[in-house]
């Protein structure tokens, strides 16, 4: 009798277990039980803090969320984009295996009547990949989405279409990708993104089919809302713009802009940065070009802590640790005579102290 009790016990706190890491539904809806750190659970990257400060009066980006399995990527991007006419997001996705634009590079913008036509500059160390979703009036329900991607790891990219679906949170999966993608859409209450925290739009990508990525490797993501006039990109980018009320427009630069424009998701570990965790850990490299004599400067805040600086090249990988150890709080300097070692190229300069991580692009001639 003990032991029929104790393997009742066990059995409830498996399945108790089991529903509380659920494995994430494709619904366009962020539900509890889907938010997590184990594997197949969602983490926040980053939300879009200011709600008033959106160029249209609310109306745009909300969160973005990014889990990772054994064999998936999944995102969900809350948001509210619906207008009186049709509205664009844009993700352009960084992935560890595989060569992309490097950072710095304008992407190339595919032809036709599609946000995909956009050019901008980003500054993550490669994009390769870019997923959009239209959506149709929020007056036109269950109206409809529509779904397309581009490949910057190929010489001549070209917009792929991942199929069509209602904004009522149905899957569509995307006929061209034999690994299965897929998407769904649904469209808030009211329309509002102020008081939207669960809805948007959400997908799975195989992660055979973007290369693979094992424990401990990175993806880089960023988000933008973008016009149906002519395709330029809102205020609404993610992560956030501090002040930004205005349109960035056509093409922008996002090199031009203070602090770290993109989010890390580490396999395994979640969210490495934000745009704020880098505004608060400044670091500056000179000369830069590489020379014998490049430094990199450096401030820790507040109190002792572990620092770790490593190197990573152009398609993510770690490159060169140049620091492990435990300092105390102020202004620091590294030599980074020891990259002078690696192949020509831009690589990318991480500095980890504590919780706050920040990176700055460096050139080896």
């Amino acid at each position: 009798m003990k032991k029929f009790a104790t393997l009742a016990t066990l059995a409830a706190l498996t399945a108790a277990s089991l529903s509380a890491q659920a494995q994430i539904t494709v619904d366009g809806t962020l539900s509890p039980a889907e938010v997590g750190t184990g594997a197949g659970q969602y983490q926040l990257l980053g939300s879009y803090t200011a709600t008033t400060n959106h160029s249209v009066a609310d109306r745009g980006l909300k969160a973005l969320y990014m889990a990772t399995n054994a064999t998936t990527l999944n995102v969900m991007v809350v948001c509210s984009p619906e207008q009186t006419s049709y509205s664009h997001v844009l993700l352009y996705l960084g992935v560890p295996n595989k060569p992309g634009i490097a950072a710095g590079t304008a992407l190339p913008g595919v032809s036709g009547n599609t946000p995909l036509t956009q050019q901008p500059t980003l500054d993550m160390p490669t994009t390769n990949y870019v997923f959009r979703v239209t959506v149709s009036p929020f007056s036109d329900q269950p109206g409809a989405i529509y779904l397309s991607r581009a490949d910057y790891t190929i010489a001549t990219p070209a917009e792929v279409g991942m199929g069509s679906t209602k904004k009522d949170g149905s899957v569509t999966s995307d006929s061209h990708d034999a690994a299965n993608a897929q998407s769904a859409f649904r469209t808030s209450a009211t329309g509002s993104v102020a008081a939207n925290t669960t809805t948007g739009w959400e997908f799975s990508i195989p992660l055979a089919s973007i290369g693979g990525a094992a424990a401990g490797s990175n993806f880089n993501v960023m988000v933008g809302y973008i016009r149906d006039s002519d395709k330029g990109f809102y205020s609404d980018v993610l992560p956030q713009i501090a002040g930004q009320t205005t349109d960035l427009g056509l093409n922008p630069n996002f090199l031009t802009i203070p602090g770290k424009q993109y989010y890390t998701y580490q396999v395994g570990t979640g969210l490495l940065a934000s745009r704020t965790a880098a505004s608060a850990l400044p670091v500056s490299i000179y000369p830069n070009p590489l020379a014998a004599d490049s430094r990199l400067a450096y401030t820790v805040a507040d109190a002792t802590q572990p620092v770790t600086v490593e190197a990573f090249n152009s398609l993510g990988q770690r490159a060169a640790t140049l620091l492990q150890t435990t300092q105390t709080a102020g202004e620091h300097s590294l030599s980074l005579a020891p990259l002078q070692g690696l192949a020509a190229g831009v690589y990318l300069v991480r500095v980890l102290a504590g919780s706050q991580l920040t990176s700055q692009r460096v050139t080896v001639k």
